[in-house]
């Protein structure tokens, strides 16, 4: 028969340190309440900053843009193209300083009033409609006595509710205070103050013009609805401040694709002055839109009126000089070739004309080199090679024919042109009246309803979000960070057996209070009574029962039937465990002494509603006996000792003979010792005591104690010569969505 090898156990199932879906999943929903309370606080806070921004309202109204304008008579006549993109000129001329400065102009926006409200919450509260009269009733009198104290006048006198405005119609000011905050105080019967830096400038009444022509101001207050003592913020800023505000508030948005329509829009706070502010750059965009087209007939005009009474003068002259001759000549008529000739000299004659006075429209707005200009150069050379060519056919008829037909041609020239010259002034009279420009308004302004900003949902809703992700962030980044003991897998990779694991006890947090000890420097969580005894069917109870069958079977082999409870550093719950597990061997049917051997801030006396004088300190300094150290407690079969006063040498105290002889005399009148003791890396100890104890026991906290942490205390211990039997893992906290137990331990309440 042959014999195989049996196979290696398999290792325990090791929880991964590696991130998974499971792990992250149970960890945030363990600190759930965490990330609700984070993302709560930031949709307050998301809310209260959304709802403290002012309401901004938008108002709009639409324009049309024609890439024609109406243009004159005589330009289109000449066949001249456009040139450049009409409607782009229109929309930079729009944005332009001289559109929005005159708005701003006509209607002082160069002037700023701001109201003073009540710091941090004052804008939220005038947002949602508090008033001062409201506020007041509702207002403890310690906070309106400190807002009295912080203004040095009537606690509400210089804020500004819900409801109340100030209109300024006029401020001017020196130029050396442009841009300089001045405060409006309202004073009692319709009264006012100007101030800047506590100084009264101005004092006047609502409705009237105050000026001070020594200092250079000038104030009109139009309008003042707000209690006495209310005080607002008076900013005259720069023209070209003025423009720039009003220029970022402004909005171009074309409709359609090339339609030449165009939505504008004008947002702010002021919701009374957004609409005629929009009105009035309509306005202003509309006229000046108009007076740049009627600028050309206007120069016409004043072209023609230069011209008429020299061409009429110059008519006048050729008609004599023509009668004149026929009178010498006795009345000489033209042949009819002549008459042919002079009909064509004539209309070249009008034809260089027309092209005279096209140059010098021309030559206003080009420069000779031109492609326009060149044009109309190339058509008189044209013309005049004609006229040259008819005046040398001229020159060949007789003399008396040459001078009839000159004389005549003048007198036909002068009067076409003296006709057309009076036909274009009157066109041009219509064409400056009928002027309408190339842009129209479609719809005046209109103020939307509701406001655009803030949007307050939305703020909240993100701010929220924002919380929640960095809630969840925190809990994931602590979690990656943590090299903290979480399952009894870690403690036995140390080399530490674990003999139970205790849950996080919801009741236990009942029993505990936090005091403050004389001359202690931080205040200590004790816990008053034990929780074996109040809530014995608490699953961590169940547990420690579990301890004490462990401790049964270890304690077999051990020399003495004493424990040692101990732990690596403060706040993991030895002394809990140490109490609650002498109760439950108690109960049991064990006798058990509990020894609180942590004579620098021990607490067990707490549990047993006790004094700590009298004890363990007393004893080993032979002022008391053992007798009197030992007190018996509620429960049959327990008894404890104090830790007695705190000794200035507690170490030496325990390295004594009589802690020795002390320990030999109880071991033999109980069935069980357990002993409680200081942490072994903050004091020695715990070393003492363990040498003298035959089972030793670390307590570990649930992610508190890093693995470093342990091996530094078990290092420690043996070092000593102690010898760890193994290891207890406290508090520890269940996953909520979790399919396993208490991270590996299946630990279940059975009812």
């Amino acid at each position: 028969m042959t014999n195989f090898p049996s196979p290696a156990p398999s290792p325990a199932p090791r929880e991964s340190d590696e991130l998974n879906l499971r792990k992250l999943v149970d960890t945030l929903s363990d600190h759930r309440w965490f990330i609700v309370s984070v993302t709560g606080f930031f949709l307050l806070a998301g809310y209260f900053n959304a709802s403290s921004q002012p309401r901004i309202y938008q108002a709009d109204a639409l324009v049309q843009i024609e890439t024609r304008g109406s243009n004159l008579a005589f330009m289109e006549s000449l066949g001249e193209p456009q040139q450049g993109n009409p409607t782009s000129a229109e929309l930079e001329i729009l944005q332009s300083r001289m559109v929005l400065g005159e708005t701003a102009d006509r209607l002082d926006l160069a002037i700023q009033v701001e109201p003073r409200r009540l710091p941090v919450v004052g804008d939220f509260l005038v947002h949602h409609g508090v008033n001062q009269q409201w506020f007041e009733s509702l207002t403890p009198e310690f906070i309106r006595q400190w807002l009295a104290d912080s203004v040095d006048d009537a606690w509400s006198n210089p804020y500004v509710w819900a409801g109340e405005s100030l209109r300024v119609a006029r401020f001017d000011v020196p130029e050396e205070n442009v841009g300089g905050e001045h405060v409006l105080r309202l004073l009692d019967g319709g009264e006012f103050e100007l101030l800047l830096e506590e100084e009264t400038l101005l004092t006047g009444s609502v409705g009237e013009t105050v000026q001070n022509d020594e200092l250079g101001y000038r104030l009109f207050v139009s309008q003042a609805e707000a209690h006495p003592g209310a005080e607002f913020t008076l900013v005259r800023t720069s023209a070209l401040s003025a423009i720039s505000e009003l220029k970022n508030r402004f909005e171009i948005i074309p409709r359609g694709l090339e339609s030449g329509v165009y939505e504008l829009t004008l947002n702010g706070a002021d919701q009374n002055q957004i609409q005629p502010t929009l009105d009035t750059l309509t306005s202003v965009f509309l006229t000046q839109n108009v007076q740049r087209h009627s600028e050309e007939a206007e120069k016409q005009i004043a072209f023609l009126n230069e011209q008429i009474p020299q061409v009429s003068n110059q008519l006048s002259d050729a008609e004599g000089m023509l009668n004149d001759y026929r009178a010498q000549r006795d009345s000489v008529d033209l042949t009819f070739e002549t008459q042919n000739l002079l009909t064509r000299v004539v209309d070249v004659e009008n034809q260089l004309g027309e092209l005279a006075m096209r140059e010098a429209d021309l030559a206003e707005r080009y420069r000779p080199s031109h492609p326009n200009y060149q044009t109309l150069l190339r058509q008189r050379g044209q013309l005049e090679a004609e006229r040259d060519r008819l005046n040398a056919l001229v020159s060949e008829l007789p003399e008396t024919q040459q001078e009839v037909l000159r004389l005549t041609r003048d007198t036909q020239v002068n009067q076409q042109v003296y006709v057309q010259l009076l036909n274009q002034l009157q066109e041009m009279r219509l064409v400056k009246a009928g002027t309408v420009g190339n842009v129209r308004i479609l719809d005046a302004a209109m103020l939307s309803p509701g406001t655009i900003a803030p949007r307050i949902p939305l703020i909240t809703a993100v701010s929220g979000l924002f919380g929640a992700l960095l809630a969840m962030l925190l809990v994931i980044v602590r979690m990656l960070l943590s090299r903290s003991i979480k399952t009894p897998e870690q403690l036995e990779e140390l080399g530490l057996p674990v003999y139970a694991t205790l849950p996080n006890s919801g009741e236990q947090a009942g029993l505990t209070e936090r005091i403050r000890p004389r001359r202690a420097k931080k205040a200590q969580e004790v816990f008053r009574g034990l929780l074996a005894v109040k809530k014995p069917a608490e699953i961590a109870v169940e547990a420690l029962r579990g301890l004490r069958t462990s401790l049964y079977f270890a304690m077999l082999e051990s020399d003495n039937n004493r424990l040692m409870i101990t732990g690596a550093s403060p706040g993991v719950g030895k002394s809990f465990i140490a109490a609650n597990l002498a109760a439950v061997c108690a109960q049991a049917g064990q006798k058990v002494l509990l020894i609180d051997a942590d004579m620098r801030r021990g607490h067990l006396h707490h549990a047993f509603h006790g004094k700590g004088i009298k004890g363990l300190s007393e004893l080993l300094a032979r002022r008391i006996s053992v007798e009197e150290a030992i007190r018996h407690s509620e429960l049959d079969g327990l008894d404890y000792v104090a830790r007695g006063s705190v000794p200035p040498n507690p170490s030496e105290l325990l390295m004594q003979q009589s802690f020795h002889d002390f320990l030999d005399t109880i071991s033999q009148h109980y069935d069980l010792v357990i002993v409680d003791t200081p942490p072994i890396l903050a004091v020695t100890d715990a070393s003492v005591v363990g040498k003298l104890v035959g089972t030793s026991l670390m307590v570990v906290r649930f992610d508190t104690n890093p693995p470093g942490e342990i091996k530094a205390a078990k290092r420690r211990l043996e070092s000593a010569g102690v010898r760890l039997k193994g290891g207890i893992l406290n508090g520890v906290k269940k996953p909520t969505s979790s399919r396993h137990g208490y991270y590996g331990s299946y630990l279940y309440a059975y009812r």
